[in-house]
C-alpha cells in the first residue's frame, strides 16, 4: 500500500458518495463501481448525469461534475497518473464557478456587479 493506493481508495469513495451506489456487489460478476462508471460515462464528467444519485435533487450539478472529475483523476489506472492527496485536497476546494450560459447572462452578471459593490469583509474586523 502506499499513497497512490490511498488516493485511488478516495476516488472510489466520491465515485459513492456521486452515484449514491456501493462499491461492488451491483454491477455484475467482477464489475466494480469503477468500471461500470468508466463504461456508462466514458470517463467524461458531463456523463455524471447517467450515474448521480436521484437523491441529489438539490446538488449543484457543476458541484457534482467536479466531485466526478475529482473522482476519476482518483482513479486513473496508471498509479503514476493519480494526482497526490495534497493535490487532490487542492483541487477540490477550487470548485470552478457554474457556466454563465447555462444559468443565464443576466444573473450572471448581477452577481458580478454585487460582487463589485460589496468588497469581501476583512476577517480581522470581526
Amino acid at each position: 500500500m502506499d499513497e497512490k493506493s490511498d488516493v485511488y481508495s478516495f476516488g472510489v469513495v466520491l465515485l459513492e458518495l456521486v452515484s449514491g451506489r456501493k462499491p461492488v456487489g451491483e454491477f455484475g460478476d467482477g464489475v466494480d463501481i469503477v468500471q461500470w462508471v468508466r463504461k456508462m460515462t466514458g470517463s467524461n464528467k458531463e456523463g455524471v448525469l447517467k450515474v448521480l444519485d436521484p437523491r441529489l435533487p438539490s446538488a449543484p450539478l457543476h458541484e457534482a461534475m467536479h466531485v466526478f472529475y475529482v473522482a476519476m483523476l482518483c482513479v486513473e489506472e496508471q498509479s503514476v497518473e493519480r494526482p497526490t492527496m495534497r493535490e487532490v485536497v487542492q483541487i477540490l476546494t477550487e470548485l470552478p464557478k457554474p457556466d454563465a450560459t447555462k444559468q443565464g447572462e443576466a444573473n450572471a452578471s448581477e452577481e458580478e456587479e454585487q460582487q463589485q459593490e460589496s468588497p469581501p469583509a476583512d476577517l480581522l474586523s470581526i
